[in-house]
């Protein structure tokens, strides 16, 4: 009797095992669907999103050549490259000139950043301090990104190499050119830095006086105080710069000899309309929204926008 008690229990606990392995499978069954299916959903919503920007960016370039077409050979030839950001469907002046329920495209001007992969120590720093940093800090984050680009090892006074960032459980340094703006945000000082993408870039491009932001004018050699309050009181005015020269003689004897003692050098990093429009489309799709961006380099060639370059990713 106890003998057939302790079988019958034998097979209790093994058919109580089998039961809860058989539940095991079939839980991890469901969460691999599960899993599946959430991606399957994603890669979804990844392919719609792309196909808006694709659309919003297909009609964006159709508005840009028009623009530049209809103006070919008139006076308003250069106008039109130098303003088309005023471009949109509505004539409404903004930088979207594309705008729906599923996706939108915008332009901005090339030259209205610092160049982070030519820009020296001092350009850095007085981009920093006129961006609000204390010295001491702005001093800390120039040699931070100095170190992140260079190709040696040996940290600068303030700077910090891949010891540190490895220490502190970071992504190391790349020690050669930034290729994405996104890429600052690992540089150690820079991990909330506001603004960051308005005041640094990836591309060397003239700057352009009238649309540079002014710490950005500031880091420029030659820049005072003085010209930078003078620069911000014309464009408070909508007045617009037609030439270092001109915008010189609207300063003080100091200033002006000043401005003009980097006069070489002022002409050749500035610019008075674009040498390019960077134009971005972004498509979105899925709950939670996943969004597509594209983004195009157009240069001017006669009368028509040159893709010089094609970006394209997933936010």
């Amino acid at each position: 009797m106890n003998n057939e008690r302790a079988r019958r229990g034998f097979v209790l606990l093994a058919v109580l095992w089998v039961m809860v392995g058989v539940g095991a499978v079939g839980l991890g069954l469901a969460l691999a669907a599960r899993r599946e299916s959430g991606a399957a959903h994603n890669r979804r919503a990844i392919v719609i999103a792309q196909w808006a920007a694709e659309d919003c960016l297909n009609r964006a370039e159709a508005t840009i050549d028009d623009a530049l077409h209809h103006a070919a050979g008139d006076a308003s030839d250069s106008t039109v490259w130098a303003t088309l950001d005023l471009l949109s469907s509505t004539q409404a002046a903004r930088s979207e000139i594309i705008e729906d329920t599923t996706c939108n495209a915008a332009l901005r001007a090339a030259g209205t950043t610092i160049d982070v992969n030519t820009a020296d120590d001092t350009v850095l720093t007085r981009l920093f301090i006129a961006s609000g940093l204390p010295e001491s800090q702005a001093d800390s984050v120039s040699d931070a990104i100095l170190d992140w680009r260079d190709a040696d090892q040996v940290a600068r006074p303030n700077g910090a190499e891949a010891a540190w960032y490895v220490a502190h459980n970071r992504y190391p340094p790349r020690d050669g050119p930034f290729t994405d703006i996104r890429e600052l945000r690992r540089v150690r000082g820079l991990e909330a830095f506001s603004g960051l993408d308005t005041l640094l870039g990836v591309d060397s491009d003239r700057v352009v006086l009238d649309r540079a932001p002014l710490p950005v004018i500031a880091a420029l050699p030659g820049i005072t105080n003085e010209a930078l309050e003078r620069l911000a009181e014309l464009r408070a005015r909508g007045a617009h710069l037609t030439s270092v020269l001109s915008f010189s003689s609207g300063l003080s004897p100091d200033a002006r000899a000043t401005l003009l003692g980097s006069y070489q050098d002022l002409n050749r990093l500035t610019t008075n309309e674009p040498d390019a429009w960077m134009l971005i489309a972004r498509g979105w799709s899925g709950v939670p929204r996943v969004t597509a961006a594209i983004e195009l380099r157009l240069v001017r060639a006669g009368s028509r926008a040159a893709i010089v370059r094609r970006r394209a990713w997933v936010q």
